[in-house]
Order: C-alpha cells, then sequence, then structure tokens
C-alpha cells in the first residue's frame, strides 16, 4: 500500500527545488538579487504551508466521518491519525517560534516581521541561535523524533514511501574535506538571516508534506478492497516535480490502498504502461521549457469483478538551468587583481558545481565563491559552469564577462591634482601621492620616481629622478627659489603597481599662490 499526495501547484513545484540552493550561497558579499530570491521564495513557501494545511485537515476530516460509520474498524487508525495531527503541528509551530525569535534579536521586537525582514543579509543571528544556544541540535532532535513516528506508521513493503520520507527529513551529519559537518552547521552556519528564515520555512512544508502523506497513507489502509469510502484516489510520486532541460522527467503512478492480488491498468497520455511491482513507471525526454501535463486513467478490479476507472493529472515544470554567475565587485575583470565571483546554481550542491574560464584563471576559495585573475585585457573572459548531475557531467551555462586594465591612479601633492598651491604647503608635503579615484577595489601605487624643472626669470631649471615618492633635497632647494606667480612642473612620474608593473602618469603643474 501506499498514499496519495496533495495536488500542489506548478509555483509549489518549483519552489521545492529551490531549497538547496540555500547552501550554495554563503558569501559575506551576497547581492541585493540574490536576497530578493530568497524573499520570493519565502512568499511561496508561505503559500504552499496554507494549502498543505487545508488539504490535510480534509483528510482528517473523512477520516472522522469514517470513524463515525465504523468505530471499530477506524479506531486504530484515528489513533494514529490524532497523534500525527498534534506532533506535526507541534513540530511546526516550534519551527515558527525559531523564525520569530531570529527576526526579532536582528530587527527588534517592535519591527518583527518574518514575512518582512529589514535585516536581510545579518550572517551573524543564525549562528548564534541556531549553533550557538543550541536550537539547531534541538531541532534536528525533533526532527528525527517526529521521522521515526512516521516511519513507525508505513509497512515493510511500502519501500517507496519510507524512502521518500528517510530523504525529505533527513538530519545525518555530512562529509567534509575535514571529516563530518552536523546537520544544524551545514544548513545554518554563516548564512544570512533570510536564508536561514526561509529554510525554517523549507523545513515547516517538509514535516506538512510528510504529514500529508502519512494521513493519507493511514486513510486508505483500512480495508480499501471492500471500498468503504467514498474516496480512493491514484498516487502519482515523481522522482522530481522540477527537472532541468535535458534531464529526463520520471514518475511512479499506482493506486493507493490497491489489491495487491491484481494489477490494474495504467494509462497515460494515451500509452499503456506496463505494471512492475507495485507501481507502473512513466518516463519523458524533458526537451522544452513550460509547464507539462500528464493525465491519464488507473482502471481496477472491484470485489464483484467489475472495472473501475480512476483518472488522474498532474502538472510537473521543465526549466532551463538556472545559474547565477555575479562578479562580488563589479560588472567586468580587471588584469593582475583577484576578482570575487560567487556561482550558485538552485538545486544543486556546490560540490556539484565545477567552473572554468578562459583568457584567465578561475580558483574555489569557498562554497560559492571564487577568485578570477584574467590574463590580458581587451578579450573578453567566457565562465563556463558544468554540474555533476546523476553520475553524468553536464554544462549548465556559459556567460560572457569584459576584461580592462587597471585604471591609472591620479598623481597629486597635498591633495591637489595641479593649480595653486602655496609655496608653504609644497614643501610642507615633501613628497608626490596617486590614489586610485572612482574604483571599487582597493588597490595602492607605489611611486618609484619622478622628475622637476621651473621657469624662473625666463630660465628653465630642472632637477632629475626623485628618491621614491619624496622631493630630493635639490628638488626642495628648486621649490624654495620659486616666487609668486611662478610654476613648477612634476613629470615623468613612474609609479608602480600591486600587479609589479611600472606605469608613466601625465605630468601635473602648478602655480605658486
Amino acid at each position: 500500500m501506499s498514499s496519495a499526495n496533495c495536488p500542489e501547484t506548478p509555483r509549489q513545484k518549483m519552489i521545492g527545488m529551490m531549497y538547496l540552493v540555500l547552501t550554495a550561497m554563503l558569501a559575506l558579499n551576497v547581492s541585493a538579487d540574490v536576497l530578493n530570491t530568497f524573499v520570493k521564495v519565502q512568499y511561496g513557501l508561505t503559500s504552499s504551508i496554507a494549502n498543505l494545511q487545508q488539504n490535510n485537515a480534509d483528510v482528517y476530516t473523512d477520516i472522522e466521518m469514517a470513524y463515525n460509520l465504523n468505530r471499530r474498524k477506524m479506531a486504530p487508525v484515528k489513533k494514529k491519525a490524532d497523534q500525527l495531527r498534534t506532533v506535526a503541528k507541534e513540530l511546526v509551530d516550534y519551527i515558527e517560534q525559531l523564525k520569530y525569535r531570529l527576526v526579532v534579536l536582528a530587527d527588534g521586537e517592535e519591527e518583527a516581521d518574518v514575512m518582512n525582514i529589514q535585516s536581510k543579509d545579518n550572517l551573524d543571528i543564525g549562528g548564534q541561535v541556531m549553533l550557538l544556544e543550541g536550537k539547531g541540535a534541538e531541532l534536528r532532535e525533533k526532527i528525527a523524533t517526529y521521522k521515526e513516528l512516521v516511519l513507525g506508521y508505513v509497512g515493510k513493503r511500502d519501500t517507496v514511501l519510507q524512502r521518500v520520507i528517510s530523504q525529505t527529513l533527513a538530519t545525518e551529519d555530512s562529509k567534509t574535506d575535514i571529516g563530518l559537518k552536523s546537520w544544524e552547521a551545514s544548513k545554518f552556519e554563516s548564512v544570512p538571516l533570510i536564508g536561514v528564515v526561509t529554510l525554517l520555512t523549507m523545513l515547516q512544508t517538509d514535516v506538512l508534506k510528510t504529514e500529508s502523506d502519512i494521513v493519507n497513507y493511514l486513510y486508505y489502509s483500512v480495508d480499501t478492497e471492500a471500498f468503504k469510502f467514498n474516496k480512493l484516489d491514484a498516487l502519482v510520486i515523481p522522482d522530481s516535480r522540477y527537472v532541468l532541460k535535458g534531464e529526463t522527467f520520471k514518475a511512479q503512478i499506482m493506486l493507493a490502498a490497491m489489491d495487491t492480488t491484481q494489477q490494474p491498468q495504467v494509462i497515460v497520455n494515451g500509452k499503456e504502461l506496463a505494471y512492475q511491482g507495485d507501481f507502473a513507471t512513466y518516463s519523458e525526454p524533458a526537451n522544452s521549457v513550460g509547464i507539462k501535463k500528464l493525465k491519464g486513467v488507473i482502471n481496477y478490479i472491484t470485489p464483484s469483478g467489475a472495472t473501475m476507472p480512476k483518472p488522474f493529472e498532474m502538472q510537473y515544470e521543465v526549466g532551463d538551468p538556472a545559474v547565477v554567475i555575479s562578479p562580488t565587485k563589479m560588472n567586468v575583470f580587471y588584469v593582475g587583481v583577484d576578482n570575487p565571483v560567487s556561482l550558485a546554481a538552485p538545486g544543486l550542491s556546490p560540490d556539484a558545481i565545477e567552473a572554468t574560464i578562459t583568457n584567465g584563471t578561475i580558483r574555489k576559495v569557498k562554497d560559492g565563491n571564487y577568485i578570477v585573475r584574467p590574463d590580458a585585457a581587451g578579450k573578453n573572459c567566457l565562465i563556463t559552469v558544468s554540474a555533476k548531475m546523476r553520475g553524468q557531467k553536464r554544462q549548465l551555462q556559459t556567460q560572457t564577462f569584459r576584461v580592462k586594465d587597471v585604471p591609472n591612479p591620479v598623481a597629486k601633492v597635498n591633495g591637489l591634482q595641479g593649480g595653486k598651491i602655496k609655496k608653504n604647503m609644497l614643501m610642507a608635503a615633501g613628497q608626490v601621492d596617486v590614489e586610485m579615484e572612482n574604483f571599487d577595489f582597493d588597490l595602492k601605487f607605489t611611486v618609484e620616481n619622478f622628475s622637476m624643472y621651473v621657469v624662473i626669470d625666463g630660465y628653465l631649471q630642472e632637477e632629475p629622478k626623485s628618491n621614491k615618492a619624496r622631493f630630493s633635497d635639490a628638488q626642495l632647494k628648486l621649490i624654495n627659489k620659486l616666487k609668486r606667480n611662478q610654476t613648477l612642473t612634476i613629470e615623468n612620474i613612474v609609479v608602480r603597481g600591486p600587479d609589479g608593473t611600472t606605469r608613466k602618469l601625465p605630468s601635473i603643474s602648478y602655480r605658486i599662490d
């Protein structure tokens, strides 16, 4: 036997596959676009929770009605259903309290609103509550207890449902290069607050979805061969309700509370499927994006020998591989410096993602974060993201970035890039400074040398190279000779960049005030 799934909207199906993206975005420089994506997912999941709660309430009502009609037969089922309803609600409420506590700590009690978080990018609150205060371990224990309870309701032969529940409510430690990482650390460590809250909402949907599977399973497990109830649904269990273009959609289709002595006839989209064991498997290549419809009928034999049809239909969505490749500083790469880049693929673990680049190198520094070093300016970089999916390597997306040289710094004396200056200020400054203007990277250029000349009484007087950025003694003596309205020109300014290369900057001129 198995259970009947609650129908889901296309938006719910797509939201479900956004779950794993949280672990791929643990970066200090999370962009506003990524944070806003979590907000959209949070709203979608909240809508899913309301639908699941309503669907579950309807099944509990059906069980109550069946119990009133046949108390002896329905008593064991009602007892389990009542226990399930209580435990599931307690767990969902507990998670809701955690979400509220997190937002209160970040935004304050008066401003706290789980659906409108102000401190979305806060990276500290999640770790404080879930790790340091131990709430993550406490939540892990509650989920494990809930999983043990619901698995106890499932028969040994119903391996499909057992596997789905075990995967949905998995709380095992994960393996890393340095050893095991706890479930709570892998979920909540260094995650932005909006990501933590969205993940907790996703866990609520997992709890409610499992409750839906089990309560339907219990409802249809009571002597359905005799058709004591007025509701009998087909069960469609897809491997995934959201698949990438190029993959294959698969679904297991069975009749809930079926008679194991017979094999129903399964017809999907006009094609009869072979019934193997307890279910028939439907597969269809995902060759184009969009909402796809799956419609069919299960013909089964009643105790009286009559053939009864049970129609069913569902939708699933095929989407293009969604890859986010974003430089965390700006929209171009610069030669000679480390260019931070964030990579994220919704629905895929960071460990499954690989990145290659043309005209440069790319190296991973931690989950979701990479450093790009382009080779030559004027030639684009192409970043290609691939992923290992179901044992095969697939190319997901290629994105083009422009490559530029780091712009020249600006030479100044006493903060002035030429113009009028008092002689005493010029003498006090004592050196030529360089600085980057309107550039996001924190780069330092150093002055190697420069020369200087003045015009006094119509005669050109020149002093050769300085010692680094400081005025030489000879240059200071030359400056000291200047009188009002006479000019000083600093030229042949040579600077050295952080990559070790040298550049020559334009001359700068000053008139003594």
